[in-house]
């Protein structure tokens, strides 16, 4: 937000998408730490949980987004057609969100980990340190980097490695990484189903072959399958959307979700774009929501059609 004030501030042509919190469009793809669960420790739900409690989310909105938009409980984008969903499950996904420390330790050390005094990071019964490769795109490096420092103050040692975007989908995508900061869970923006059947047990690839993919990357790149969590998708995904039965399912699926936490939601995604009014005019900004406002989307075509000469 502060660039963009110094942008405007210097031409009044700009216009933003909004002046209003969360000043800017939020992007249908919160961010998330994807957690490869075939590997260990991060095989088990406790060390993944231990991770979880590690993240402060509200201080990576603060710092890295400057206050802008919110923490990420869950999958499901801050949109309004997902309101009554995000609410049925609240209470089930709260806990996802809660920043505590000696949680993160207590589980870690329940797991058989003691904190080197030297270090200051956990080591195994055979000394060897507790460790978490974080691999990124180089647009994911903000939040990235604040997760990474997060982590190595409760005594992992979480390091980043910025990859190429074709390395970096390859590499995810065949299941070839233990961490990524992405947007495993992106799904629709009207109904639960969809982003939730990209953990479906049925997208389980051998590691080393490429998954299905979808919004820039795999459906269910951390290879986590839950039978019992498969068969509900499979019981939503049978039913006409807007049927009833879907929230008491999505209610159960979400259950087993945030129990395994397969992934770690982080923040929702605000993205910060100005529109030149200097020659053209009827941009798609909050106010005039015509259609979604990103230049790199297929849609754009659209915008270009609606665009009118400036006065």
């Amino acid at each position: 937000p502060s660039t963009n004030d110094a942008l405007m501030a210097q031409n009044p042509k700009l216009v933003p998408y909004t002046d209003k919190p969360p000043l800017g469009w939020i992007d249908p793809c919160p961010r998330m730490l994807t957690i490869n669960s075939t590997v260990a420790p991060w095989d088990n739900k406790e060390m993944r949980w231990a991770l979880s409690y590690a993240i402060n989310r509200q201080q990576i909105v603060d710092v890295v987004n400057e206050g802008a938009g919110a923490t990420s409980n869950f999958i499901f984008p801050d949109y309004a057609a997902m309101k009554p969903y995000q609410d049925a499950i609240a209470d089930i996904i709260a806990p996802i969100g809660e920043f505590n420390q000696d949680k993160s330790r207590e589980l870690i050390e329940k797991n058989g980990y003691t904190l080197d005094s030297g270090s200051g990071k956990y080591v195994d019964a055979s000394g060897n340190t507790l460790t978490l490769d974080i691999v990124l795109p180089p647009f994911m490096e903000p939040w990235a980097r604040m997760v990474v420092q997060q982590l190595n103050d409760v005594g992992i040692d979480a390091v980043l490695r910025i990859l190429e975007w074709g390395v970096f989908r390859d590499q995810t995508g065949r299941g070839q990484f233990t961490a990524a900061t992405d947007w495993d869970g992106c799904g629709s923006v009207i109904e639960p189903w969809f982003g939730m059947q990209r953990y479906h047990k049925k997208w389980v690839n051998p590691i080393g072959t490429p998954g299905t993919e979808y919004v820039d990357n795999t459906n269910n790149a951390g290879r986590w399958s839950n039978d019992e969590y498969s068969a509900l998708i499979d019981q939503m995904g049978a039913l006409p959307l807007g049927d009833p039965q879907v929230v008491d399912l999505m209610k159960q699926a979400a259950t087993i979700w945030a129990d395994e936490l397969p992934d770690i939601p982080l923040v929702q995604t605000p993205v910060f774009i100005l529109f030149n009014e200097t020659y053209w005019t009827n941009w798609p900004t909050k106010d005039n929501n015509y259609i979604q406002p990103p230049s790199h989307w297929e849609h754009f075509l659209k915008v270009l059609t609606e665009l009118k000469p400036a006065e």
